[in-house]
């Protein structure tokens, strides 16, 4: 494995990779960009060629070239390295035997599960019939290989001829034991949607259970099955088609989420191609921060009874806290997106045209209702600070004045009094973000940090060299050996980098202050710490009455306290 990795080093360009990825530009030996991870308006994201590394200044990511892949592709390490591999064209070992089995055997069961589910739609009359009842042609049922699992254990039974060990069948979610303890197909009778990662790999299914014959869900089965969690499947990390929309998603710089593989096959039939569907889980972090990097927009579609607006509301507090603009799609008299799309392909487009933001949404609906209209003031403050509670969690404080002044205009509350509510609700909270502030403040005070910033900072100039190296004594022995000029310290590759990230970012005058700035906290974290030593030493010397020992470490904690105060003007 580490042969494979120190090959996938060497044979992939790391600036030539990440520039599928990000724009890059020039910043003396370096190079710098937006970084994807994080929303970031000034690039910290940097590039090392020399070193093969890259690191971002504002989330703390970095590492390697297989490291980006995985982050930036949510893959595993095996995946990373595959998928390394097959972009430079060379072959690598990769896994070892029991890796192999535990990666590589469950992609090979999953492809065999796919041309069998295919080939028994091909079979199934009943099955076909349900598809084209429901609108799918014959190119979108092969362009997304849907299929059908029969009844009983004929998966089992085919993949067990092929050569596979019952144990791996059941690790990859394709068989289960029933009370006998046999082993029976996960999926029987029903329609197969194979679900892929973002690399297009088939890594789990869904099956839809069969109407029956008066075209009802038969009762006491799930109407969707899901396959369970395995090495190669997270649910909350994969999105179904993401693997053939993430460029249509890139290019529009917007995404429409819907809720099933049906909406998301029959909106692609329609010509939608931006979208991606949720399948077993509801949305997460990873799903969201993963679209964040494709797109700044999102379009959902939801219910109008009370439940779909609740899910909305809550939806939106995770789609604002990654600042997505959230737009609604209204449907009007259809269901769902795939009956719209089935009863008239054209609707869905002219639809998606007139969706309008969430919050206008929320707005029409609160202030165009009854209890808003009719109520008193205990209602209609309670539905103006719901509303305003909405705003509060936009990240974006131009968004914030907008939507306030539309709360304004459509409310007929004059601008002014809803800022002054949105303080006094924002007041609520300030106990909390002034605790975070103070952690964070705490641990910008960490010795190990202070010392990394300012190391980087000298080596802008060598005037900061200079002073450091006169200085040199408060250094942790990792940063002193940077400053001796050794170039084989561990942190030397992250130093050097950052000595790029603050010259191309900061002007002369910043990086001064800076400079100045951290070096007196730096003064200050080691003469706190001496402090404290003169402390326990003075508790230790009071307590055996070592009179002669107390008088000379009250002298010094005299001094080191002037020095303190002294540093604090």
């Amino acid at each position: 494995m580490a042969k494979d990795v120190d090959l996938i080093k060497e044979k992939v360009d790391l600036v030539d990779f990440l520039k599928s990825y990000l724009t890059l530009t020039p910043t003396g030996r370096n190079f710098k960009a937006i970084c994807p991870f994080h929303q970031e308006k000034t690039p910290s994201f940097f590039v090392s060629p020399e070193r093969k590394i890259w690191h971002c200044f504002g989330c703390g990511l970095g590492g390697d070239v297989i490291k980006f892949a995985m982050l930036y592709e949510h893959l595993e390490f095996p995946e990373a390295l595959k998928f390394l591999a097959e972009k430079a064209g060379i072959q690598i070992r990769t896994l070892n035997p029991s890796e192999q089995r535990e990666f590589g055997v469950l992609y090979d069961l999953n492809e065999e599960a796919v041309r069998f589910y295919k080939k028994n739609l091909s079979l199934n009359e009943r099955a076909l019939a349900y598809l084209k009842e429901r609108g799918l042609k014959p190119e979108i049922i092969e362009e997304f290989n849907l299929g059908f699992a029969p009844y009983g254990e004929e998966l089992v039974k085919f993949l067990i001829k092929n050569g596979h060990d019952i144990r791996d069948i059941a690790r990859a979610g394709l068989a289960q034991r029933n009370t006998r303890g046999l082993y029976k197909d996960k999926f029987q009778e029903r329609i197969i949607f194979p679900i892929s990662n973002q690399v297009g790999k088939v890594v789990a299914f869904t099956g839809r259970i069969m109407p029956d014959s008066s075209g009802k869900d038969p009762e006491g089965s799930p109407k969707y099955l899901n396959s369970p969690e395995t090495v190669i499947f997270n649910k909350s990390k994969v999105l179904y088609g993401f693997d053939k929309s993430k460029q249509y998603v890139s290019d529009k710089n917007s995404v429409i989420i819907v809720e099933g593989q049906m909406d998301f096959l029959m909106m692609w039939q329609a010509g939608v191609k931006n979208m991606v569907a949720v399948s077993g889980t509801g949305l997460t972090e990873d799903h969201l921060s993963r679209l964040r990097r494709f797109a700044d927009t999102v379009t959902v579609s939801f219910d109008k009874d009370k439940a779909g607006i609740k899910a909305l509301e809550r939806s939106l507090d995770h789609f604002h806290k990654f600042d997505f603009n959230v737009k609604v799609l209204d449907l009007g008299k259809f269901k769902d997106p795939a009956d719209a799309c089935r009863d008239n392909p054209e609707f869905i487009k002219t639809a998606l045209s007139w969706s309008k933001p969430a919050l206008s949404y929320l707005m029409d609906l609160y202030f165009g209702s009854r209890s808003y209209k009719e109520g008193g003031i205990a209602s209609k403050k309670r539905i103006m600070r719901h509303i305003l509670l909405k705003i509060r969690a936009l990240r974006s404080a131009v968004e914030k004045g907008i939507w306030i002044k539309e709360a304004s205009r459509e409310s007929g509350i004059p601008e002014n009094d809803l800022r002054e509510e949105l303080n006094d609700l924002n007041k609520e909270t300030f106990k909390n973000e002034e605790k975070d502030l103070i952690d964070e403040n705490d641990k910008s005070d960490k010795i190990e940090e202070v010392a990394r910033k300012l190391t980087a900072i000298s080596l802008t100039k060598k005037e900061f060299l200079d002073i450091l190296k006169n200085e040199i004594n408060l250094l942790p022995d990792n940063f002193a050996k940077i400053i001796r000029g050794d170039k084989e310290s561990d942190d030397t590759a992250l130093v050097e980098l950052e000595a790029s990230y603050v010259s191309s970012s900061l002007d002369e005058k910043t990086i001064r202050k800076e400079f100045n700035d951290l070096l007196k906290k730096l003064k200050v974290i080691s003469m706190n710490k001496t402090k404290s030593s003169i402390k326990k030493a003075l508790t230790e010397a009071q307590n055996s009455n070592d009179e002669e020992k107390v008088t000379n470490l009250l002298s010094q904690f005299s001094d080191i306290s002037k020095k303190l105060n002294d540093l604090s003007k």
